[in-house]
């Protein structure tokens, strides 16, 4: 049986990225998982209609992309809160999972707070870092070694990238643009959607907390 891989992509829409991510996954009928970054995905709504549309899960990831372990309870609630209503305002489905940023929550917090609202909270098992720009023929040979490994291989990408400035990684996503192309057309794959959260994957903290 082939390895089955569920895609997500975080810190999008972006406009120079996102539509060229939806083109590849519709031709090839795969759907995927987007944990959207409020902030942007409050000024490109057209995006996150067009991958609604496309028949994709839109998900939480964050409003403003901070580790939870900086802020306090309320601080996370309101952020959560307000992603999840601007992806109802588009009409999308009722969220049901819920990718914090950079992977952590906040120990005794966010997963009350993903309670609360009926939220998985959903981590990964393979981060090919496309993000610090590795060029794709690199990250696929990782991935190749990785996929497999468990029941469902969930691969974490991202459909944004960093505005110019000290904290920028890489001038675009183009090189998760050619990794995903590459592995569409791995005919030893199968790919299907994700369905639960991977909460154990997550760095509950923050490190010396009890």
């Amino acid at each position: 049986m082939a390895p089955t891989v569920a895609l997500t992509f975080d810190d999008g829409p972006n406009p120079d990225v996102t539509p060229r991510v939806l083109e590849l996954l519709d031709r090839h009928g795969v759907r995927a998982t987007f944990f959207v970054w409020g902030e942007r995905a409050q000024r490109h709504p057209e995006l996150l209609r067009l991958i609604a549309d496309s028949g994709h899960s839109l998900q939480p990831h964050c409003w403003e992309h901070v580790s939870h372990w900086t802020l306090g309870r309320d601080e996370i609630a309101a952020d959560i809160d307000r992603t999840i209503a601007l992806l109802g305002e588009i009409g999308a489905p009722a969220a049901t999972l819920w990718r914090p940023p950079y992977g952590r929550t906040l120990r005794g917090v966010t997963a009350t707070i993903a309670a609360q609202r009926g939220l998985a909270l959903a981590g990964w098992t393979i981060n090919p870092h496309d993000y610090a720009g590795h060029a794709a023929a690199d990250m696929l040979t990782g991935v190749r070694s990785q996929v497999g490994l468990t029941g469902l291989a969930v691969l974490l990408l991202h459909d944004g990238h960093r505005e110019p400035g000290p904290l920028e990684r890489r001038p675009d996503a183009g090189n998760t643009v050619e990794l995903l192309r590459a592995l569409l057309d791995e005919e030893q794959l199968s790919f299907a959607p994700l369905r639960g959260g991977l909460e154990a994957s997550l760095e509950d903290g923050p490190p010396g907390a009890v």
